[in-house]
């Protein structure tokens, strides 16, 4: 049977992957003639054979769509074409939005010979400068052949983001040139990231060249925020959609961090009522998106503009009052826990790792008597330690534990100083979430504790 593809054209490649679109793999055979156990590819593919885990449906496609044997080479699924192949599992949340299920990754890190590499040559670039990103609807009652394929595409992430790729590469390779890849978080960068790989700590150890510590292997990958970026991007331009965008970074040699601060220098020392009046903006402080919006009037988005950077790595904006007495006023909250998700979520695809691996935007405001407006004090970036991590995620598995028993009333406290808790987050109580049980429960939240956050403030 001919190829239905040029191998050695990423055109060809795509248009062929573009079958799949608004379909499934089982559609898509059935148009092609390809039913029968019929090979496209040269390698003899077993049609029989079983495929499971993560990566089951990319090695799935690979052999059955694209008669590609699987391998685990550095070089491109594609090598001809210079072409990698990914795919990226969606979900769909129960407000219908779709999200990224999981991030995309893009190959384990040697730390043995990363360290004499640069971004250029390296293999990262060799190997994921052209990816075809196939997103499909992940369903564990369906099989592969019947999973929908909304999306489908080639991202260049030199082309679309250069200037935050490298420097996020640049980033996690200075970390282990300094002898500290045990100090490696995901949180540490925009939008590529270094995920842990192996299944439990111990036997996921490797060694580094320039400190006698081991470290926990990691891989580069696209992280889950940049991943929803993506495709939220691809599906604006296959649907002809304008969204209007401002960059921060339109240099090299600029540091968001700094060109953020620099922004919001000129209103420090200023009341909430002066800054809105300057701005132009409502003065509606129990707005949701009120501070959002200021920050983004203050960076020059008009309300019907987005900042790239912030969509792109979701940045955190959060407040921080500081009261009369140089204390936080209260713990910091985050999404609702959704009580029937989180016990088959593993620690580092859960909701909570996702928020606590971005970037963080603090817009701290403090006064000096209970009678005072608020001013701004200072604004900062921060991202957790790997260290602090640590320490939240016995949180997590405490409630996900609880939850999947039925307990819903001995989650961890504030007062058991464990950087974070659990606690009602509901405007009243009938305020209430499904739970796995088929009860309903009151709906709760992960907090981050005041005075961990005096702390962060403290040190920064």
């Amino acid at each position: 049977m001919p190829y239905l593809y040029d191998a050695n054209s990423k055109e060809s490649i795509c248009d062929f992957a573009r079958m799949l679109e608004d379909s499934c793999v089982a559609e898509a055979l059935d148009t092609n003639a390809m039913y029968g156990g019929m090979p496209i590819g040269e390698a003899s593919i077993e049609w029989d054979k079983e495929y499971s885990g993560k990566g089951g449906f990319g090695q799935y496609l690979e052999e059955v769509y694209f008669g590609k044997r699987n391998n685990s080479l550095s070089k491109a699924d594609f090598e001809e074409a210079g072409l990698e192949l990914k795919t990226a599992p969606l979900k769909k949340l129960s407000n219908g939005e779709v999200r990224a299920k999981e991030r995309i990754v893009l190959g384990l890190m040697d730390f043995m010979t990363i360290v004499h590499e640069n971004f250029d040559t390296s293999h990262f670039i060799a190997k994921n400068i052209d990816i075809l990103l196939v997103f499909y609807f992940h369903d564990p009652l369906k099989e592969y052949c019947n999973l929908g394929i909304p999306l489908v595409d080639i991202w260049n992430c030199i082309q679309e983001d250069e200037y935050q790729i490298r420097k996020d590469w640049e980033y996690i390779v200075n970390k282990v040139q300094e002898g500290r890849a045990h100090e490696i978080s995901e949180g540490d960068t925009l939008y590529l990231g270094a995920c842990t790989k192996g299944a439990t700590k111990e036997t996921a150890q490797r060694m580094q060249p320039y400190s006698p510590l081991l470290a926990h292997a990691r891989a580069f990958c696209f992280k889950i925020q940049y991943v929803n970026h993506i495709y939220q991007i691809l599906l604006d331009r296959k649907k002809d959609r304008f969204v209007s965008y401002i960059h921060m970074l339109n240099s090299p040699g600029n540091e968001l961090e700094q060109i953020v601060k620099n922004k919001f220098l000129p209103y420090i020392g200023m009341n909430v009522l002066m800054i809105c009046t300057l701005l132009k903006i409502p003065f509606k402080l129990k707005s949701k998106n009120f501070y959002a919006m200021v920050t983004k009037r203050i960076l020059g988005a008009e309300d019907t503009q987005q900042i790239y950077e912030f969509e792109a790595a979701d940045i955190q904006i959060k407040t921080i009052r500081i009261e009369p007495n140089g204390k936080c006023k209260e713990s910091m909250s985050f999404k609702q826990i959704r009580y029937e998700e989180i016990i088959d979520q593993e620690w580092e695809d859960s909701d909570f790792y996702v928020e606590l691996t971005s970037k963080f935007f603090f817009i701290v405001f403090k006064h000096d008597h209970p009678e005072d407006p608020y001013i701004l004090d200072r604004v900062l970036f921060w991202n957790m330690p790997e260290t602090d991590l640590q320490v939240v995620k016995q949180v997590w598995l405490d409630a996900q534990q609880k939850i999947s028993s039925g307990n819903y009333e001995n989650f961890v406290k504030s007062s058991d100083r464990k950087i974070a808790h659990v606690r009602p987050h509901a405007t009243d109580s009938s305020d209430v979430m499904r739970t796995p049980q088929g009860t309903y429960e009151k709906k709760k939240s992960f907090w981050l504790n005041r005075n961990y956050i005096m702390e962060i403030l403290n040190n920064n």
